[in-house]
């Protein structure tokens, strides 16, 4: 039970950390799809290249010609050689421009302006509404986690210092006793930082063991189908490194936070 009630809060921060970076993974990788498939269609008298255009807007990556075959083809039907030849003089180029990132709604009515100022370019066509309510969504879900996360990993920390507190009221006695018998304050105070850090490894393994259990089970891996996102967004060495790390500064900052609050009283 005197262990549980510090590994319990801790599991709370170290999920909600997990779930944060699960989450902003998912979404760049979301995002980098986003973008391989997001393209802006663009409609001009005279022939443009990459790198006029890539002089005006950083982010463009790629730039290919779309022919109007369809068109062509159909009118092959009603009319001569001659006149479909004086037609296709006459049409504008058609772009299909890439970027190298997913921008956000104020950035593309940045560069839906340029383009639209660029010599010879009739139209531009950047599917506005569309990318509006994807890149929203993103940010909802995105903003939302981050949120909820952050208000768990705040309420975890003040239980961590209550029971911290609760610990060192425990063990006062025999830290008196050290105090009288001269032992410095990192002695007389050891058990706290000993408890705080095993406890520190135990959640972190947990949490580790729990989402590679639950990333792997197979409704989850439906979820993620579901949302075009593969189960690599979750690392487990490097994640159950940051983990720990991040429980261990995290119970070591709690445990200095009390002794110096004690002090102060």
């Amino acid at each position: 039970r005197r262990h549980l009630a510090l590994i319990i809060p801790l599991l709370a921060l170290l999920f909600s950390l997990e779930s944060i970076m699960l989450v902003n993974r998912a979404v760049n990788k979301h995002e980098n799809k986003l973008s391989d498939s997001y393209s802006i269609v663009i409609a001009s008298k005279n022939a443009l290249t990459l790198d006029k255009i890539q002089s005006f807007i950083r982010e463009a990556k790629e730039l290919k010609a779309i022919a109007p075959d369809y068109m062509m083809s159909e009118l092959k039907k009603d009319l001569s050689r001659e006149s479909l030849e004086a037609i296709q003089r006459e049409l504008p180029f058609f772009y299909s421009l890439k970027l190298s990132s997913f921008p956000d709604e104020d950035r593309l009515a940045k560069i839906n302006t340029t383009l639209s100022k660029l010599n010879g370019v009739t139209k531009v066509e950047s599917f506005t509404k569309s990318h509006s309510q994807v890149y929203k969504l993103l940010l909802i879900i995105k903003g939302s986690i981050i949120v909820f996360a952050s208000l768990i990993a705040i309420l975890s920390y003040i239980l961590m210092v209550k029971q911290i507190e609760i610990w060192k009221f425990e063990h006062s006695d025999r830290m008196e006793i050290m105090a009288f018998l001269g032992a410095p304050a990192w002695m007389r105070n050891g058990i706290l930082f000993r408890l705080a850090f095993i406890d520190s490894i135990i959640s972190a393994i947990a949490i580790i063991v729990g989402m590679a259990y639950l990333i792997n089970y197979h409704k989850m891996q439906e979820v993620l189908t579901t949302l075009e996102v593969t189960n690599d967004i979750f690392h487990m060495g490097s994640d159950f490194i940051i983990l720990l790390f991040t429980s261990v500064l995290v119970s070591i900052v709690s445990v200095v936070f009390v002794i110096i609050k004690q002090k102060d009283l």
